[in-house]
This record gives C-alpha cells, sequence and structure tokens, in this order.
C-alpha cells in the first residue's frame, strides 16, 4: 500500500495545478459532529485476535464507538472479514481467500498466531498463542463466548450482530491488485448493503476503481476515498469523489528514500473547511500515548487504534468527549479565556481556539443563570454567535443580557453565569461571575 500510495501521490504533484477544485462534502455532514471516535481497528488487533467476532464484541464493550474491518470474497462469493488476502498470516489454513469455498475458509482457527500486544506473530513456542485450539474445542472459550467466535466471520454475520454499531468496511482485494478482484468485492458488498438498507457505514478501499464501482451500485453509502481521490485532494485541492464523507489516511508513510507526511493540523484544517471528516489508521506509524495525544491535538476526528483500550482509557482520564456524549470537553473546541467587560448591559466575551487545526469555525456563546440573584437556574440570560476566520486564533462574543439579568446585576453587584459554548456537541461550559 505505501508503495502505491506514494507513486499516486509524486505522480500527480505535478498535475496538481491543474486539478479542479473540490466540492466538499457540505456543511450538513454528520460524520464531522462524531468526534472523538475510537475504532477498533480490526477489531484491536494489538489487544485482540484479528477481525474475530471475539475481538469485535470485546472491544464494543471496552468502549469503542466504531468497528473497523476488512472484507474479502471466497471461491463461492461470500463476503469475509478478513485482512489479508491470504489466510496464512492469522490462521492455520493455507492460500488465497478467493480460492476457497465459505465452509473451507470458516473451519479455519482465526486466532491461531494471535500473541497479545503484538498481533499476529509466527514462530514462537505453543504457549504464547492463548486462543489457539478454542476454534477446534481444543481449548476452552473465555466465558460468555463459543467457539465461532474465533473463526474467520462473514459480513453479514457482524452486520447482524451489530445492528446499531457504525461499522468502517475497507474492500480488499488480490495480492498484487488484481482489478477484477476488487471489482467483484464491491459489487457483492454493494449488494449485501443494499438487501441491509445500512448506511450507517463508511465504505473505503486503497484500489479507488472498487470505490467508484461500489458507489455506482450503492450511491447512498458514505465513503472515503481510494488513494488517487486522496491524491488528487491532497496536492491540488481537487474532490475526492462523490458520496466522500471522509479522509481515512496515515500520519507518514515512506516512499523510497523519503519520509511523506500526511496528516497534519493544516491537512486537518483543510479537510474540515472542505466538509470532510478526517480519520487517521496507523499500520504505519509508531503507535503510543504520544501518537494518540499529538493527533488529538490536530483535531482529527477519529482513530482507528490496533489498541483501542488504551486509547479508550487516555480519553476518559482526560474527559474527552465521544461522539454522542454531552459531558466530555472537545479537546479541539473553542473556550472563554475570559470576560473583557461589562457595559450598557452586555457582556463581551473573549474566546480562544484549542487545538492546532486553524479551521474556521462558528458556534453560540449562551449565557445561563446559576441560581443567584432570583433567577432559576438554567435560565438563559442572553445569546451571542461568533466566528473564527481560518488562522484567527481568538475572538469576542457580544452577549446582550435579558431585563432580568440586568436588574439582578445592578442589584447584587455581581452574578454568577455559566457561559456555554456551543460549536460542534457538546457544548463546553465555564463559570464566571459578571460584575
Amino acid at each position: 500500500m505505501p508503495r502505491r500510495l506514494g507513486t499516486a501521490l509524486l505522480a500527480a504533484a505535478a498535475l496538481a495545478a491543474a486539478l479542479p477544485a473540490g466540492a466538499g462534502a457540505g456543511a450538513a455532514n454528520p460524520w464531522l459532529k462524531q468526534r472523538m471516535a475510537v475504532f477498533a481497528h480490526q477489531g484491536g488487533e494489538d489487544e485482540l485476535p484479528s477481525n474475530t467476532m471475539y475481538a469485535l464484541r470485546t472491544s464494543l464493550a471496552r468502549g469503542a464507538d466504531w468497528l473497523e474491518l476488512d472484507v474479502g470474497a471466497t471461491k463461492d462469493g461470500r463476503l469475509v472479514v478478513l485482512h489479508d488476502n491470504k489466510v496464512d498470516r492469522t490462521t492455520n489454513g493455507t492460500g488465497s481467500v478467493n480460492d476457497l469455498t465459505l465452509v473451507q475458509v470458516q473451519r479455519l482457527d482465526n486466532a491461531y498466531w494471535f500473541v497479545p500486544g503484538r498481533n499476529a506473530v509466527h514462530g514462537l513456542p505453543a504457549s504464547r498463542y492463548p486462543f489457539r485450539g478454542v476454534r477446534t474445542g481444543a481449548r476452552r472459550a473465555p466465558r460468555g463466548f463459543g467457539r465461532n467466535d474465533f473463526r474467520v466471520a462473514t459480513l453479514d454475520e457482524v452486520l447482524r450482530a451489530f445492528p446499531r454499531t457504525p461499522i468502517n468496511v475497507e474492500i480488499k482485494g488480490r495480492d498484487g491488485s488484481d482489478q477484477a478482484v476488487y471489482r467483484r468485492n464491491a459489487e457483492l458488498l454493494a449488494a449485501l448493503l443494499r438487501r441491509t438498507g445500512r448506511t450507517d457505514v463508511i465504505v473505503t478501499s486503497f484500489e479507488q476503481s472498487a470505490v467508484d464501482r461500489f458507489h455506482a451500485l450503492a450511491p447512498r453509502v458514505p465513503l472515503a476515498p481510494g488513494i488517487s481521490g486522496t491524491a488528487d485532494f491532497i496536492l491540488g485541492g481537487g474532490s475526492p469523489g462523490p458520496g466522500v464523507v471522509a479522509f481515512q489516511v496515515p500520519i507518514t508513510f515512506r516512499f523510497g528514500g523519503q519520509l511523506l507526511t500526511i496528516t497534519t493540523p493544516d491537512f486537518v484544517r483543510r479537510a474540515h473547511e472542505a466538509g470532510y471528516a478526517v480519520h487517521v489508521w496507523l499500520s504505519n506509524d509508531r503507535e503510543d500515548l504520544a501518537t494518540y495525544r499529538s493527533l488529538l491535538s490536530m483535531c482529527v476526528d477519529g482513530i482507528m487504534a490496533a489498541t483501542p483500550l488504551k486509547l479508550e482509557r487516555l480519553l476518559r482520564a482526560n474527559r474527552i468527549a465521544r461522539p454522542g456524549d454531552r459531558t466530555g470537553t472537545d479537546a479541539c473546541g473553542t473556550r472563554i479565556s475570559g470576560v473583557t467587560r461589562v457595559s450598557g448591559g452586555a457582556v463581551t466575551v473573549s474566546l480562544a481556539r484549542k487545538g492546532r487545526s486553524q479551521e474556521r469555525r462558528a458556534g453560540t456563546v449562551t449565557l445561563r443563570s446559576r441560581g443567584a440573584g432570583g433567577l432559576h437556574r438554567g435560565t438563559v440570560l442572553g445569546r451571542a454567535t461568533y466566528r473564527l476566520a481560518t488562522d484567527q486564533a481568538a475572538t469576542t462574543a457580544r452577549v446582550v443580557l435579558s431585563a432580568a439579568a440586568r436588574a439582578a446585576l445592578a442589584r447584587d453587584g455581581g452574578l454568577p453565569v455559566s457561559a456555554d459554548v456551543f460549536e460542534r456537541s457538546p457544548a463546553s461550559s465555564t463559570l464566571l461571575t459578571l460584575r
């Protein structure tokens, strides 16, 4: 993958000036409201056996927001959840999944080579493989699970098991970029998703032709672009293609002797301003707490983690808001930095940007009573909008106070309020006292 992506980027550089402007996904893109999402990459392949039902269920139980998985097709046309085209790396079998029937694939032990903390590793003593043999009945399954949770799952099985969980699906193909295999897999996936009616998914592939074929057959399903669509946007601002809602990219990769950096605060800014979310996968990069913190500071919308439990614990410890969470803090929101003045019945509130992505932003500031001055707690005392232009670090908002708030302030000389800043869910609150 890195070599193909590097080739596409370097080749596109000479044509960047000629690329058309991208239309963007539009301000209504719902996936931009999903920060900060934890994707269990392959179900969390460094913590649990890659892409097994055991891994998928366990990662969700531990707090992951999304499942990320890969699909290929068996000889008899069934989509199975497997990262590689060959079964050799994770199972006790050998050969391309395209040359095996579903029955043959599902006989295999998909946790055969799993080593905790290391993903799939061959050649170690048998004692290092804690789940080897669960699939065949030679070892007891963990409580709450069975033998089938350690086989190669079908995508249909996964969709039925997790009807309300967002799922990221990558279309795989035969090693060597066989376009016919990518096309067939895209067609099978489109047919399956049309039957299920699922649109709470994002479909992607390194091969743009697979993404394009899928979109032609299932245009309602959201996409992340392939290599060429990503290259068009990165190098020339071109459209990544119809149906795209998010970019899914690495931080860096090495092409020949050159280290190319993809995920930067500026890339996140450009993507957000064009209306796209940014999800980062780490297969080419170091994955640790420092990497997670760096990505959070860049304002990415999701991280595809091989160690999702580690990421989950970091977010929880720092009270970082998650999709649907109304109690946490947006690490890249806009914060109240103080009250400049109270004059003429209005409050001028100072706001400052958080995070290193400098995209333009807009939101509202709402002042609410904290229950003092004879005002009911939560009563709205005034509201105003604000805007931050690209690269603007700070701004102000002038909030006109209600008559009741002005009277309480004049009578008591001070008024405790909660200043709520709403930009992307959830709102952030700061306690202030107006004087």
